[in-house]
């Protein structure tokens, strides 16, 4: 049994992200997506694609595109915050109140001018 030298098992740190508004409202959505999909079934992702989710990297694929359309989508409203419910209803064919919360939090940043 051979025994890898310790500095291969050291943690590296990721460079580290910026931290704009976008960054942080994509995660927050995409976070509130993937428990979505998991935990209460609220998104059938199966009709919000291309077919069935077969593996996770396809899941994965799925809740970044839904991401993008649900930040695109808020990007036309011009981040006002009663466009969220809209934006999620129409992207997502469901409410997802989770992700409405975490548009709204984005859109209050983008209001107090961290958006340009």
């Amino acid at each position: 049994m051979s025994h890898a030298p310790l500095h291969y098992l050291r943690r590296h740190t990721a460079c580290p992200r910026p931290t704009t508004w976008r960054t942080r409202a994509a995660d927050d959505v995409r976070a509130a997506l993937a428990l979505a999909c998991l935990d209460d079934k609220a998104v059938p992702l199966d009709l919000l694609g291309a077919g069935p989710v077969r593996s996770r990297a396809d899941l994965a694929a799925r809740i970044d595109a839904l991401t993008e359309d649900l930040l695109e989508r808020m990007d036309d409203e011009g981040w006002d915050p009663g466009a969220a419910p809209r934006a999620v209803t129409s992207v997502l064919a469901a409410s997802v109140p989770a992700a409405e919360a975490a548009l709204l939090r984005a859109a209050a940043g983008a209001r107090q001018g961290e958006m340009r």
